[in-house]
């Protein structure tokens, strides 16, 4: 936590006020504020809580650091074609990044059966796997089909979802 301080101890009254003077400062400051924020997404998601995560992290805490993840990563390629002033690379990347962003928050601010949920949502192919072998599916039937079965159940056990009617 102390790098993410250090970070933020440089954004005082006087460092912000001499950096909007002109287009050129401002431009300069917006830069070196979203290298900042990326770096303090990067600190946040090294962030390890013994205590609380002795054997890593909890279900219900790893997609909201996944989405993390994703943000910084995403923050740190608007960075680099901010800098080459490509403009068009950046529209294509802001909204998955601002998608994450959002998800997370939303995330963080609700509880865990929301996470569930939205855990769920990254099983519905696999959830769709079940209801075709409920369905008579003959693919199921196959050497290959009952190795995805069995692959797919395993999954939704390691994740401990169950599928309801």
């Amino acid at each position: 936590m102390e790098e993410i301080a250090q970070t933020l101890k440089k954004y005082d009254e006087e460092y912000v006020r001499q950096n909007f003077t002109d287009a050129a400062s401002i431009n300069a400051f917006a830069l070196s504020f979203y290298k900042d924020a990326a770096d303090i997404y990067d600190a946040v998601t090294r962030v390890r809580n013994v205590e609380r995560n002795p054997h890593g992290f909890d279900l219900h805490d790893a997609p909201i650091l996944g989405l993390l993840v994703r943000v910084w990563k995403l923050l740190k390629e608007v960075l680099k074609y901010y800098e080459q002033d490509n403009a068009e690379i950046i529209s294509v990347l802001e909204r998955p990044l601002i998608e994450a962003s959002v998800v997370a928050t939303y995330l963080m601010q609700n509880d865990n059966s929301v996470v569930e949920d939205y855990r769920k949502c990254s099983y519905k192919d696999r959830l769709r796997i079940l209801r075709d072998l409920e369905s008579g599916s003959r693919f199921l039937e196959s050497k290959a089909g009952k190795r995805l079965l069995t692959s797919v159940r395993e999954k939704m056990l390691n994740e401990r979802l169950t599928t309801m009617k």
